[in-house]
């Protein structure tokens, strides 16, 4: 298992800021550009149509169902337009929301038009992550990664290195939240053992994961990790760090906690 040196985190962290605000794209594009073969690539964020009581509900007990829904919107479109940044800088990589529920495409129409949509399958999370990704390896795809739509600091040179890390010879490229699950999985072949049997959304999440994929011997990349946002302890942390970040990272959600703050303040 090979995970990221502190010195190549913090390149990485680096190349994110000037990525973002200097427009410096061939930085993360040399992340996957050392072979001269076309690989496709797709990166799918999973994602549920925003609805009231739908999402969020573990915050919607502090802020309300309505205001947990308009809050899930802001995070899901800062994750869109990380992954917009990836589709500009790196080649061949096809933006998509793995959605659900069934029926709702013409909300994710209207959301992200430039996106591509995958239908999510199966009663269980494991399950449906293991769907969308077998169905985007075994339909034209040489590389294919799914997304947490929860976690809006996301660094873009974190994704893109998971895909180079494919191209060197990894297996699996994996990054994990702070809860103890993880946000981002790259695969260039199905792997069903990494999904179905594990128990998701849970404080042991990553580290069963990482079991699984050593039990199969499988060349594991681990990048960078992030934070997810799904409890008040997750925004509390948020509200007393997002002020640090430049104003360009995160503004949906930035803006909304910005909104919220005031509301309280007044009231």
């Amino acid at each position: 298992m090979r995970a990221p040196s502190a010195p190549h985190i913090t390149n990485l962290l680096r190349t994110h800021i000037t990525f973002l605000f200097v427009g410096h794209a061939p930085t993360i594009t040399a992340l996957v550009s050392n072979s001269t073969q076309r690989t496709k690539r797709i990166l799918m964020v999973m994602a549920k149509a925003p609805a009231r009581g739908q999402n969020k509900t573990r915050l919607g007990n502090l802020i309300g169902l309505e205001a947990a829904t308009d809050f899930y919107r802001c995070l899901l479109s800062d994750v869109l337009d990380v992954v917009r940044d990836i589709v500009r800088a790196v080649p061949d990589v096809t933006p998509a929301i793995a959605y659900t529920p069934a029926g709702s495409e013409a909300v994710f129409r209207q959301i992200a038009p430039d996106f591509e949509l995958v239908l999510q399958q199966g009663e269980l999370l494991g399950d449906r992550l293991h769907h969308v990704l077998h169905y985007a390896l075994t339909h034209g795809y040489d590389q294919a990664a799914v997304l947490s739509a929860d976690t809006p600091f996301v660094d873009p040179a974190a994704l893109a290195h998971g895909f180079a890390a494919l191209t060197d010879g990894a297996d699996v490229s994996i990054g994990p939240c702070d809860d103890g699950g993880w946000y981002v999985m790259h695969l260039h072949t199905p792997h069903p053992e990494l999904l179905v049997p594990i128990t998701m959304s849970t404080s042991q999440t990553y580290q069963d994961t990482l079991a699984a994929a050593q039990r199969a011997n499988l060349r594991i990349e681990v990048l960078p990790a992030t934070t997810d946002v799904d409890t008040p302890d997750d925004l509390t942390k948020i509200l007393q760090t997002s002020a640090q970040l430049p104003a360009q990272v995160a503004r949906h959600t930035r803006g909304w906690l910005t909104q919220w703050q005031q509301a309280q303040q007044s009231t």
